[in-house]
């Protein structure tokens, strides 16, 4: 994203000269002899970061530094690889599946003369060993996040799905794999049993967040097949234990020692998984980006994301667009809208002075600028 603005940047940007100096130290340590020494830029870089740290304690004392927009750009560039090839080498170590936490053990230290406040003694490390924690399911989110093309992202996921964070009785993924093996250092999730609240439960705000990763990744058939598992609306009341129109902050899971409780819903409430759900709903009806500026002109091309199954028998679905204008999609096939071969062949706005037809899929100007506004009642789209 910095350097997508950094091409919109004008040329010369200004920094704090405190942080245009911890810019100008890294990029010296990144492109020095210590780059390949993974224990020595590690140390350098965070001796850079804790004295920028104690400089701006009490904030930025004012000055500014102006710095070359298009020498900024190889500088990003290696910070972005260095980045990388640290995340390819967390998955090496992880069966291909994109740890979410790795904890550190010092192996090798000198002890220092100094004590902290406590009077305890210090040490300088000097190595340290790896050691990947359980899977979390908020580690492959990012990883589909930020996947560079459908087919990184199905292999992602199709290790996710084989992996222990995917709960094969329920069809759902659980926020973290099996913690019995670790340490109650670990923290909080791990006091709690086995599929209850934040251990190894169905956590529905990051469930939702993988499954809208997952249709923002392209991969739409395997986000309606989990849908229907993992989604709200489509569970069973008897299961789950409340209407299904009421969102919970957990499920229990199969891992869970009690069966009866395995599916059952708990802690309703207006949680994270509401704003998840409202982004897949857009993405789902609307599209990702219906409203696009072509020139000057403001343009409006719904790109659905339905499959077949969604329509109602007469091949219509009606949704509320922007709270206020009724959109029904007509496919009397019933195909889905994803598919290559189905497209909007054309529009119909449905004005307060009549009827007006629009050949193909884009709505124009000035009518999409109407729909934005409200001025425009209702909609159809016809597919095939």
């Amino acid at each position: 994203m910095l350097l997508v603005m950094l091409a919109q940047a004008p040329k010369t940007v200004e920094l704090p000269a405190e942080l245009a100096g911890l810019l100008k130290e890294v990029q010296t340590i990144l492109s020095g002899p210590l780059a390949a020494d993974d224990f020595g830029y590690w140390n350098a870089v965070a001796t850079a970061r804790e004295a920028y740290r104690a400089q701006t304690l009490h904030g930025f004392a004012g000055a500014l530094t102006p710095l070359d927009s298009a020498g900024l750009e190889p500088v990003l560039r290696a910070f972005r690889a260095k980045v990388q090839a640290g995340l390819d080498r967390a998955v090496a170590l992880n069966a291909g599946i994109p740890p979410t936490y790795i904890a550190y053990t010092v192996t090798e230290y000198t002890q220092l003369d100094a004590t902290d406040a406590q009077g305890r003694s210090r040490v300088r490390p000097l190595a340290f060993e790896p050691h990947i924690l359980p899977l979390f399911l908020e580690g492959p989110v990012h990883a589909l996040k930020v996947a560079p093309d459908a087919v990184r992202a199905r292999a992602i996921h199709a290790r996710v799905r084989a992996s222990d964070l995917f709960d094969r009785k329920l069809g759902m993924y659980k926020v973290n794999a099996s913690l019995a093996q670790e340490s109650q250092e670990l923290g909080r999730c791990r006091a709690f049993t086995p599929g209850w609240l934040e251990n190894e439960s169905i956590w529905m705000h990051m469930a939702y967040k993988y499954l809208l990763e997952l249709l923002r990744a392209g991969l739409y058939a395997e986000f309606f097949t989990d849908l229907r598992q993992g989604l709200t609306p489509f569970l069973d009341p008897a299961i789950y234990g409340r209407s299904p129109l009421e969102n919970s902050s957990f499920i229990v899971s199969s891992a869970h020692p009690d069966e009866s409780l395995h599916g059952a819903g708990f802690v309703a409430r207006l949680s994270g998984a509401t704003a998840e759900f409202l982004s897949m709903w857009t993405t789902i009806m609307a599209g990702p980006q219906p409203f696009v500026l072509q020139g000057n002109q403001l343009h409006l091309a719904f790109k659905p994301v339905l499959p077949g199954w969604l329509f109602r028998e007469d091949g219509t679905i009606t949704f509320k667009f922007l709270g206020q204008c009724e959109v029904t999609y007509h496919n009397p096939e019933r195909h889905d809208t994803f598919a290559e071969d189905t497209a909007i062949s054309r529009v119909v706005l449905h004005l307060p002075s009549g009827d007006k037809e629009i050949p193909g899929p884009v709505i124009p100007a000035p009518y999409a600028e109407q729909v934005r506004a409200g001025q425009i009642p209702a909609i159809s789209v016809y597919f095939g």
